[in-house]
Protein backbone atom coordinates (compact mmCIF):
# COMPACT_ATOMS: atom_id res chain seq x y z
CA UNK A 1 0.00 0.00 0.00
CA UNK A 2 1.60 3.40 -0.88
CA UNK A 3 0.60 6.02 1.46
CA UNK A 4 0.42 10.42 0.12
CA UNK A 5 3.74 12.48 1.19
CA UNK A 6 3.25 14.31 4.52
CA UNK A 7 4.19 18.28 4.48
CA UNK A 8 4.43 19.28 8.25
CA UNK A 9 3.98 23.11 8.77
CA UNK A 10 5.22 24.77 12.00
CA UNK A 11 4.39 28.24 12.38
CA UNK A 12 7.34 29.57 14.35
CA UNK A 13 7.46 33.35 16.85
CA UNK A 14 9.97 33.34 19.42
CA UNK A 15 9.69 29.86 19.83
CA UNK A 16 13.36 28.92 20.96
CA UNK A 17 12.65 27.13 24.28
CA UNK A 18 9.95 24.72 22.58
CA UNK A 19 10.84 24.64 18.81
CA UNK A 20 13.26 21.26 19.41
CA UNK A 21 10.62 20.02 21.45
CA UNK A 22 8.34 20.08 18.55
CA UNK A 23 10.84 19.04 16.07
CA UNK A 24 11.86 15.76 17.84
CA UNK A 25 8.99 14.31 18.05
CA UNK A 26 8.65 14.78 14.40
CA UNK A 27 11.35 12.81 14.12
CA UNK A 28 10.19 10.24 16.48
CA UNK A 29 7.63 9.68 13.81
CA UNK A 30 6.58 5.89 13.27
CA UNK A 31 6.40 7.00 9.75
CA UNK A 32 7.88 10.14 9.37
CA UNK A 33 6.76 12.96 6.88
CA UNK A 34 8.34 13.80 3.71
CA UNK A 35 9.23 17.29 4.85
CA UNK A 36 8.79 19.71 7.86
CA UNK A 37 8.65 23.69 6.63
CA UNK A 38 9.39 25.94 9.98
CA UNK A 39 7.69 29.14 9.01
CA UNK A 40 9.58 31.71 11.29
CA UNK A 41 6.94 34.80 11.89
CA UNK A 42 9.56 37.01 12.55
CA UNK A 43 10.61 35.91 15.53
CA UNK A 44 13.34 37.68 18.06
CA UNK A 45 15.19 35.16 19.25
CA UNK A 46 17.06 32.10 18.40
CA UNK A 47 14.36 30.11 16.73
CA UNK A 48 15.42 30.27 13.22
CA UNK A 49 19.25 29.49 14.21
CA UNK A 50 17.97 26.40 15.93
CA UNK A 51 15.74 25.45 13.29
CA UNK A 52 18.64 25.79 10.31
CA UNK A 53 20.73 23.79 12.57
CA UNK A 54 18.36 21.29 13.84
CA UNK A 55 19.73 17.31 13.10
CA UNK A 56 17.00 15.38 11.57
CA UNK A 57 19.09 12.53 11.07
CA UNK A 58 17.81 11.90 7.94
CA UNK A 59 13.81 11.55 8.77
CA UNK A 60 12.91 14.08 6.80
CA UNK A 61 13.68 17.36 4.76
CA UNK A 62 13.75 20.10 6.77
CA UNK A 63 13.11 23.67 5.10
CA UNK A 64 13.17 27.17 6.74
CA UNK A 65 11.56 30.35 5.44
CA UNK A 66 11.10 33.66 7.08
CA UNK A 67 8.10 35.98 7.19
CA UNK A 68 9.08 39.62 6.12
CA UNK A 69 7.40 40.28 9.03
CA UNK A 70 5.02 39.44 12.04
CA UNK A 71 1.74 38.30 10.33
CA UNK A 72 -0.21 36.04 12.69
CA UNK A 73 0.04 32.33 12.53
CA UNK A 74 -2.82 32.11 9.72
CA UNK A 75 -0.80 33.83 7.59
CA UNK A 76 2.73 31.81 8.53
CA UNK A 77 0.18 28.70 7.91
CA UNK A 78 -0.26 30.06 4.52
CA UNK A 79 2.78 30.18 3.76
CA UNK A 80 4.02 26.64 4.18
CA UNK A 81 1.10 25.75 2.53
CA UNK A 82 2.16 27.44 -0.53
CA UNK A 83 5.61 25.85 -0.35
CA UNK A 84 4.35 22.14 0.70
CA UNK A 85 5.17 19.34 -1.76
CA UNK A 86 3.33 16.70 0.58
CA UNK A 87 -0.25 15.25 -1.05
CA UNK A 88 -1.03 15.74 2.74
CA UNK A 89 -0.14 18.46 5.33
CA UNK A 90 -0.29 18.34 9.07
CA UNK A 91 -0.08 21.35 11.20
CA UNK A 92 1.89 21.10 14.66
CA UNK A 93 2.35 24.40 16.61
CA UNK A 94 6.15 25.19 17.78
CA UNK A 95 5.17 24.53 21.77
CA UNK A 96 3.53 21.46 20.94
CA UNK A 97 4.43 17.59 20.48
CA UNK A 98 3.01 14.48 18.91
CA UNK A 99 2.69 10.76 20.03
CA UNK A 100 4.99 8.61 17.79
CA UNK A 101 2.62 7.07 15.78
CA UNK A 102 0.59 10.15 15.13
CA UNK A 103 0.86 10.46 11.40
CA UNK A 104 1.15 6.62 10.69
CA UNK A 105 -2.50 6.02 12.13
CA UNK A 106 -3.97 8.84 10.30
CA UNK A 107 -2.43 8.45 7.43
CA UNK A 108 -3.86 4.90 7.63
CA UNK A 109 -7.38 5.92 8.52
CA UNK A 110 -7.53 9.06 6.13
CA UNK A 111 -6.43 5.91 3.55
CA UNK A 112 -9.17 3.35 4.16
CA UNK A 113 -11.74 5.62 4.81
CA UNK A 114 -11.93 7.79 2.45
CA UNK A 115 -11.16 10.85 4.69
CA UNK A 116 -10.05 14.70 3.59
CA UNK A 117 -9.15 15.53 6.72
CA UNK A 118 -9.11 13.50 10.00
CA UNK A 119 -8.14 14.77 13.36
CA UNK A 120 -8.89 15.38 17.28
CA UNK A 121 -8.53 16.84 20.28
CA UNK A 122 -5.24 17.82 21.79
CA UNK A 123 -4.15 16.40 25.62
CA UNK A 124 -2.54 18.50 28.35
CA UNK A 125 0.68 17.83 29.63
CA UNK A 126 1.71 20.13 32.89
CA UNK A 127 5.34 18.71 32.59
CA UNK A 128 8.25 17.78 30.47
CA UNK A 129 8.07 14.69 28.84
CA UNK A 130 10.45 13.18 26.53
CA UNK A 131 8.94 12.15 23.15
CA UNK A 132 10.32 9.11 22.99
CA UNK A 133 8.90 8.38 26.33
CA UNK A 134 5.25 8.81 24.80
CA UNK A 135 3.24 5.76 24.61
CA UNK A 136 2.56 4.28 21.09
CA UNK A 137 -0.41 2.15 20.22
CA UNK A 138 -1.01 0.52 16.78
CA UNK A 139 -4.61 -0.08 16.65
CA UNK A 140 -6.57 1.57 13.98
CA UNK A 141 -8.21 5.09 15.04
CA UNK A 142 -11.81 4.88 16.06
CA UNK A 143 -12.90 7.66 14.03
CA UNK A 144 -16.61 9.75 12.88
CA UNK A 145 -17.45 11.40 10.48
CA UNK A 146 -18.20 15.12 11.81
CA UNK A 147 -21.38 16.70 10.42
CA UNK A 148 -21.85 20.70 9.74
CA UNK A 149 -24.11 21.34 12.85
CA UNK A 150 -21.77 19.36 15.58
CA UNK A 151 -19.14 21.43 14.35
CA UNK A 152 -20.87 24.47 14.76
CA UNK A 153 -21.91 23.71 18.34
CA UNK A 154 -18.08 22.37 19.17
CA UNK A 155 -14.86 23.15 17.56
CA UNK A 156 -13.97 19.06 16.56
CA UNK A 157 -10.38 19.79 15.89
CA UNK A 158 -7.40 21.14 17.90
CA UNK A 159 -5.04 22.70 14.96
CA UNK A 160 -1.66 20.67 15.84
CA UNK A 161 -4.08 17.76 15.65
CA UNK A 162 -4.90 17.90 12.42
CA UNK A 163 -3.99 16.13 8.80
CA UNK A 164 -5.82 17.38 5.66
CA UNK A 165 -5.77 16.71 2.12
CA UNK A 166 -3.83 19.61 0.12
CA UNK A 167 -5.41 21.55 -1.62
CA UNK A 168 -6.24 25.27 -2.72
CA UNK A 169 -9.59 25.66 -0.93
CA UNK A 170 -7.39 24.90 2.14
CA UNK A 171 -6.27 28.42 3.68
CA UNK A 172 -6.57 29.61 6.99
CA UNK A 173 -8.63 33.13 7.29
CA UNK A 174 -6.01 36.23 7.49
CA UNK A 175 -8.14 38.70 8.38
CA UNK A 176 -6.58 39.33 12.03
CA UNK A 177 -9.07 37.55 14.09
CA UNK A 178 -8.30 34.30 16.02
CA UNK A 179 -10.78 31.31 15.84
CA UNK A 180 -9.27 31.07 12.00
CA UNK A 181 -8.56 27.51 12.25
CA UNK A 182 -11.90 26.49 13.71
CA UNK A 183 -13.31 28.95 10.65
CA UNK A 184 -11.70 26.57 8.00
CA UNK A 185 -12.63 23.88 9.38
CA UNK A 186 -16.23 24.56 9.19
CA UNK A 187 -15.46 26.06 5.97
CA UNK A 188 -14.44 22.77 4.21
CA UNK A 189 -17.05 20.53 6.18
CA UNK A 190 -19.87 22.61 4.44
CA UNK A 191 -17.95 22.60 1.52
CA UNK A 192 -18.73 18.41 2.00
CA UNK A 193 -15.67 17.69 2.62
CA UNK A 194 -15.10 13.88 4.39
CA UNK A 195 -13.93 15.61 7.88
CA UNK A 196 -13.37 12.61 10.82
CA UNK A 197 -12.64 13.02 14.45
CA UNK A 198 -10.80 10.44 16.11
CA UNK A 199 -11.14 10.24 20.07
CA UNK A 200 -7.43 9.12 20.88
CA UNK A 201 -4.95 11.62 21.94
CA UNK A 202 -2.28 11.84 19.58
CA UNK A 203 -0.95 15.62 20.13
CA UNK A 204 -0.35 17.23 22.85
CA UNK A 205 0.12 20.52 24.28
CA UNK A 206 1.63 22.15 27.61
CA UNK A 207 -0.95 24.60 28.38
CA UNK A 208 -4.35 24.90 29.58
CA UNK A 209 -6.95 25.53 26.60
CA UNK A 210 -8.49 28.53 27.77
CA UNK A 211 -7.58 31.69 30.24
CA UNK A 212 -3.51 30.77 29.70
CA UNK A 213 -1.11 33.13 28.85
CA UNK A 214 -0.69 34.06 25.20
CA UNK A 215 -3.13 33.92 22.36
CA UNK A 216 -5.51 31.80 24.36
CA UNK A 217 -6.38 34.38 27.12
CA UNK A 218 -7.67 36.45 24.44
CA UNK A 219 -11.01 35.12 25.45
CA UNK A 220 -12.83 37.79 23.91
CA UNK A 221 -11.07 37.97 20.61
CA UNK A 222 -11.33 34.33 20.16
CA UNK A 223 -15.05 34.54 20.45
CA UNK A 224 -15.41 37.63 18.25
CA UNK A 225 -13.09 35.13 15.64
CA UNK A 226 -15.27 32.06 16.78
CA UNK A 227 -18.65 33.93 15.81
CA UNK A 228 -17.46 35.48 12.71
CA UNK A 229 -16.29 31.72 11.66
CA UNK A 230 -20.25 31.13 12.92
CA UNK A 231 -22.14 33.58 10.65
CA UNK A 232 -19.62 32.92 7.22
CA UNK A 233 -21.03 29.73 7.29
CA UNK A 234 -24.73 30.80 7.95
CA UNK A 235 -24.13 33.26 4.62
CA UNK A 236 -23.51 30.41 2.60
CA UNK A 237 -27.29 28.75 3.29
CA UNK A 238 -26.84 27.77 6.25
CA UNK A 239 -29.04 30.02 8.58
CA UNK A 240 -30.79 27.39 10.60
CA UNK A 241 -27.90 25.70 11.73
CA UNK A 242 -26.69 29.12 12.79
CA UNK A 243 -29.55 30.05 14.91
CA UNK A 244 -28.88 26.92 17.32
CA UNK A 245 -25.53 27.34 17.14
CA UNK A 246 -25.02 31.20 18.18
CA UNK A 247 -26.84 30.60 21.41
CA UNK A 248 -24.52 27.93 22.16
CA UNK A 249 -21.65 30.10 21.18
CA UNK A 250 -22.44 32.38 23.67
CA UNK A 251 -23.35 30.23 26.73
CA UNK A 252 -19.72 28.63 25.93
CA UNK A 253 -18.10 31.92 25.97
CA UNK A 254 -20.06 32.50 29.65
CA UNK A 255 -18.43 29.19 30.60
CA UNK A 256 -14.85 30.11 29.74
CA UNK A 257 -15.09 33.38 31.33
CA UNK A 258 -16.55 31.88 34.55
CA UNK A 259 -13.79 29.27 34.31
CA UNK A 260 -10.84 31.65 34.35
CA UNK A 261 -12.17 33.98 37.08
CA UNK A 262 -12.37 31.18 39.26
CA UNK A 263 -8.76 29.45 38.31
Amino acid sequence: MSLPRVSVVIPVYNAEATLRRALDSIRNQTLPPFEVICVDDGSRDGSVSLAEHYETAGAFVLRVVKQPCNAGAAAARNRGLDLAAGEVVAFLDADDIWSPDKLERQLQAMHHQGLDLVGGHSGVRVQEIPAFMLDSVSQPLNTRVVGLLPAMLSNPFHTSSVLVRRDACVRFPDNGQLSEDYALWLQLIAAGWRCAHHSQQLSFMYKPAFGSSGLSAQLWRMQRGELAALRAVGQRGHQGVLALALPVSCLKFGVRLLRTWLR
